[in-house]
């Protein structure tokens, strides 16, 4: 009997009760997770690619209600089944209401779970709206260039569409990697404002005494160096959006002349007295925690709450790993067309690597491996073109000797790998300024 393709996650406080289903599952073919609590089973849902939710009501701290009324909210397409020991009609009553599909009294026959599973997974239609969404954008092969059917992708992507045709403020928070620019570029260049400017400035990227110049213009004579009259990015961007990236590494100055700007929709240029009115949509996004970062006084909180009117956070690539086959083909597609090779597959040993491994890089460090191994190969991908850091390592003797500098200079390579030899982004994620890195590299 071949492995039916549904993951099933089953929730109860009993362990003799989860090791009961999960042997009724198993013998029906079934793929199983289990969770002894309703935190346990929400980091399930989280890390893993669910198609049914089973749950006990009656549980400690949290109860199994609560669980399926959050599913209902972050994972609406997943159906949910509800197994208890008390046969209560308002139980029943309320379980429904809250989002479940099927109510099973305990104790029940395989035959009876078995029925009520297949029941449970086509009822799922109930929801038919939600499951239209959730097919259209699993078939689809992207939207404005995002590509992926995980649920946080479908929620980014129906964000999207809500907001792109807005001036709203966006701040758009996630890991480097995780695809804020492109989330960026989807909302204008998807939106009613596509034939106008799209200008991304990198905040951490231009030097702390040229940055205010930069994103305002100035006026000829008002510093060492202007020669000439110069508007800045945001009246460049005029009717369209400006992209404000690690919008947290702005200088407390510039954070003060930008919260001036998003209040009055005006800029002064450098050495003018004259405000200028300005039409453009700002959209910000950023890898730190600006909420900590307001706590020790290097953000401002009034910035913070102008900028993030619309909020989008991108998931980490080894949160939705269900991503992982979609942008590893759209990745080989586009590289073995730059390199004019057509036709290369890829070794089933390799996928199992890329789904073991967990992309501190994210996708970007993902799309750089495709890269790399597109080049190295011929008619297939194979494990031999795959790099030794992604492949399964041993905890022996041997690593004990190393010293702190061998750990350091293997990080330090691991992570300028990720970002592209980014140094700017390299040393972010260290945790050290630029010129320790450089120092370090030397």
């Amino acid at each position: 009997m071949t492995s039916r393709k549904e993951n099933i996650l089953i929730v109860d406080d009993n362990t003799d009760m989860l090791d009961l289903i999960q042997r009724q599952l198993k013998s029906l073919n079934y793929r199983t997770y289990k969770a002894s609590s309703v935190t346990e089973a929400v980091e399930v849902l989280k890390l893993s690619s669910i198609n049914l939710l089973i749950t006990d009501i009656n549980m400690p701290d949290i109860n199994g209600i609560e669980l399926i009324k959050y599913t209902e909210e972050h994972y609406p397409f997943i159906p949910k089944l509800v197994i208890s020991g008390v046969p209560s009609v308002h139980a029943a009553v309320n379980a429904i209401k809250s989002g479940a599909l099927e109510y099973l009294t305990k104790p029940f026959t395989s035959d009876e779970l078995h029925k009520a599973i297949i029941s449970s997974l086509q009822k799922v239609n109930h929801s038919k709206k939600t499951t239209e969404h959730f097919e259209y954008y699993k078939n689809e092969k992207s939207y404005g260039g995002i590509i992926g059917h995980s649920s946080q992708c479908i929620d980014n992507i129906e964000m999207i569409k809500r907001v792109k045709d807005t001036k709203a403020n966006i701040l758009i928070e996630g890991e480097s990697g995780t695809g804020k620019e492109l989330i960026a570029k989807a909302i204008h260049f998807t939106g009613n404002n596509a034939d106008k400017p799209f200008i991304a400035i990198n905040c951490g990227g231009i030097p702390e005494n040229l940055i205010e110049s930069e994103l305002f213009g100035h006026i000829k004579g008002s510093f060492t160096g202007a020669l000439e009259n110069r508007i800045g990015l945001f009246q460049a961007a005029a009717g369209g959006t400006i992209f404000l990236d690690e919008i947290g590494n702005a200088p407390l100055m510039v954070q003060i002349k930008l919260l001036r700007v998003l209040q009055e929709k005006e800029i002064l240029r450098i050495g003018s007295s004259k405000a200028e009115k300005i039409d453009v949509r700002v959209i910000s996004a950023t890898n730190s925690d600006l909420e900590e970062m307001i706590s020790k006084g290097t953000f401002r909180q009034d910035l913070y709450y102008r900028i993030n009117v619309i909020n989008i956070k991108t998931a980490p690539l080894r949160d939705r790993k269900e991503d992982i086959p979609l942008l590893v083909n759209a990745f080989i597609e586009k590289y073995t067309r730059e390199y004019n090779k057509p036709n290369i597959k890829m070794d089933d040993k390799v996928t199992e690597v890329l789904f073991r491994y967990n992309w501190p890089g994210n996708i970007r460090e993902l799309e750089n491996i495709i890269h790399r191994m597109v080049i190295l190969s011929d008619n297939t991908i194979s494990l031999n073109q795959v790099p030794d850091r992604l492949k399964y390592h041993i905890s022996g003797s041997n690593n004990i000797f190393k010293s702190l500098k061998e750990y350091e200079k293997e990080q330090i390579i691991k992570v300028l790998s990720s970002v592209n030899n980014n140094k700017t982004k390299a040393a972010q994620i260290l945790k050290i300024d630029r010129k320790t890195l450089n120092q370090k590299m030397k």
